[in-house]
């Protein structure tokens, strides 16, 4: 089976963000690579519905924070495809 381009091409992309940020992505770095706009991505960290990160309100404060770990979200994107390359 042969992958598609635009497959490759999205994996190569992948690729790129988690080597520019290799601990945490930034929300904004991540909102555009998934293609959504960043309050979008911001509202499903802060309800819990996204399984690579985590978002909050600090407290005694009204600004919100969100933390996106490059490993977390390299394995998610890639079901841990990624994960498993390599081995037999």
């Amino acid at each position: 089976m042969i992958t598609p381009k635009p497959v490759m091409d999205k994996l190569a992309e992948l690729n790129q963000l988690c080597e520019k940020f290799p601990l945490k992505i930034p929300l904004i770095d991540c909102a555009a690579f998934l293609g959504m706009e960043a309050e979008s991505l911001r509202a499903c960290l802060e309800r819990g519905s996204c399984p690579f990160g985590l978002g909050w309100i600090k407290k005694n404060a009204h600004n919100r924070a969100f933390y996106i770990p490059t490993p977390t979200f390299y394995l998610w994107y890639t079901q841990c495809a990624g994960f498993r390359e390599g081995t037999a």
